[in-house]
């Protein structure tokens, strides 16, 4: 009896080995296919969108040509054109990315990024969200909207970028009543963000210190200190002296030290 159990188990044992090495050897041979296609899906990409962005030629003209629509339905070409057009955005601006933005539309690669955002996986909403953000769909706002109110927190700090991207410092008023905490990356992305956007529509950052969320408080010092607004210092003074958090009296510390000081800001008053 027990030679016999024995001996089955050992049979499980190898089959069970057999059969992970097996899927070893599949999954390993799937990913080297895959990574050969990327490759020559990025070379057939290459000659595509450098038309387009360098020569001016009509998006729709490439749309439509034989050699594009042989690859089009192609879910591994359509992602890797997709992440080759967002680092392409990335990198350049003004008119070359106006062409790419037009490209992602009229090739139906922002469905592909709607799709995601409608999935009920919170890395798909990520990446839909981070997409279409990037790729200035001003449509998706209020889809995005919709995904601060989520409960993943990832999910809810990755909208709330999205958002700031498209509607540069409009779109932080959502954080008036926001009340999760907003971690130092989100806030330095954030930073990043409207940094980026045009300089000219910066509001005053006054209204964040009102808030009962101490990062927003907190974030709020940050931007006045970032765009220099020294109309705010007898309100940070005011929270230096107060029974705010050590952290937000800390960061209003910070921020006083980086605008100009005091005997300037009466001169300007004056």
């Amino acid at each position: 009896m027990i030679e016999t159990f024995l001996l089955v188990s050992i049979c499980v044992f190898f089959a069970c080995l057999l059969l992970f090495t097996i899927l070893l050897f599949i999954s390993r041979h799937k990913k080297i296919h895959n990574q050969k296609l990327i490759a020559e899906y990025t070379s057939i990409i290459d000659k595509v969108l450098l038309p387009v962005i360098f020569k001016n030629k009509p998006a729709s003209d490439v749309i439509e040509s034989k050699n594009y629509k042989t690859y089009a339905k192609n879910k591994t070409f359509q992602e890797t054109l997709l992440k080759n057009i967002i680092n392409l955005h990335i990198v350049y601006a003004g008119e070359y990315n106006l062409k790419l933005e037009e490209f992602y539309r009229k090739s139906g690669l922002a469905n592909l990024s709607l799709a995601k955002l409608k999935s009920g996986e919170w890395s798909r909403k990520c990446e839909g969200i981070r997409e279409l953000s990037q790729m200035n769909i001003q449509e998706s706002f209020s889809n995005i909207h919709k995904c601060v109110l989520q409960k993943h927190t990832t999910l809810k700090l990755e909208a709330l970028l999205g958002l700031i991207r498209l509607k540069g410092v409009e779109g932080l008023s959502i954080l008036h009543n926001y009340k999760e905490p907003i971690n130092d990356w989100v806030q330095l992305n954030i930073l990043y963000e409207i940094e980026n956007n045009d300089l000219r529509t910066v509001k005053n950052f006054s209204d964040f210190l009102q808030s009962k969320n101490e990062s927003v408080v907190i974030l709020g010092l940050r931007l006045i200190a970032k765009f220099n607004q020294i109309q705010n210092i007898d309100q940070i003074i005011e929270i230096q002296n107060s029974n705010a958090s050590e952290r937000i009296k800390n960061q209003a510390a910070k921020t006083l030290a980086k605008l100009p000081s005091l005997s300037i800001y009466s001169k300007a008053m004056s």
